[in-house]
Parts: structure tokens; sequence; C-alpha cells
């Protein structure tokens, strides 16, 4: 193959992944934007998870025990949620324990998102949903 048509299908290439990249970025996470936590790893979310974007990029919410808040940043094409603190109150019932558990490691693994049917899903590197949203007051 020519070199010119290597370099064609290469611009090609990246021109895509900009467009993707725009369509799964944290742009679609702007400040005033509340949602409800439908799915965690693909398994319906207790009832009262939410997640709030604030001004500067910071989102808060409650996880299915405790309230939390972190960074939304993107660098690179990448979006992730650092600086994750969380309130330490108990959690007597064990499902919601465990989701909990889930619901922290799955912010963690962020690194995309994307339009789904419902809202938007927060995906890891590997593209698998690790957050659901739903719109708040839509769920």
């Amino acid at each position: 193959m020519p070199v010119s048509r290597s370099l064609a299908l290469a611009i090609v290439a990246a021109l895509a992944a900009c467009q993707d990249a725009g369509k799964r970025s944290a742009s679609m996470l702007r400040p005033g934007d509340n949602f409800t936590v439908a799915r965690i790893d693909g398994a319906p979310a207790p009832a009262g998870v939410t997640l709030e974007v604030g001004e500067g990029g910071r989102v808060t919410g409650r996880a299915p025990c405790n309230r939390y808040s972190g960074q939304l940043t993107e660098s690179g094409g990448a979006m992730a949620i650092s600086g994750t603190v969380m309130t330490r109150m108990a959690c007597a019932e064990a499902d919601r324990n465990l989701a909990e558990t889930r619901f922290g490691n799955a912010l963690g693994s962020i690194t995309a998102a994307r339009r789904t049917g419902d809202g938007i899903a927060l995906v890891d590197p590997e593209g698998k949903e690790r957050i659901g949203l739903v719109p708040a007051g839509e769920s």
C-alpha cells in the first residue's frame, strides 16, 4: 500500500476517534445536571443513589449508604472521577453494603461516558458500563 494511502487511512481513523471521543466525553456531564444512578455494574442500584455535577467539575451525591464527592476531569480523551471522598456511616443492610463497595470501585474505574437509550453510561477502559445514569426524576 502506498504511503499516502496509509497516511490517509490513519487520518480518517484519527478523525473518527476524535468524533467518538466527543460523544463519549465528560462534556456530557454539565454543571447543574442531576442524575439518579439506575445501575451499578449492570445490577439495579438501590433507591436513592445519585450523582450531581457542580461547577468546576465537582461531583457529589448519595452512594448506597453514604454521601460522596469527587472531581470530574478529562485528559487525553479519557475522563476520570478522582479524589473521591465518602462519609463513613454504617450500612446495616448487607445488599446496600455490597452495592456501596461496588459503587466506590466503579467510580474509580470510569474513563468515558456514552449516551444510552435512557441516559448516560459511565464506562471503564474496556467500554463496560460501570454506572448507569438517568436524569433525576426519571428512574
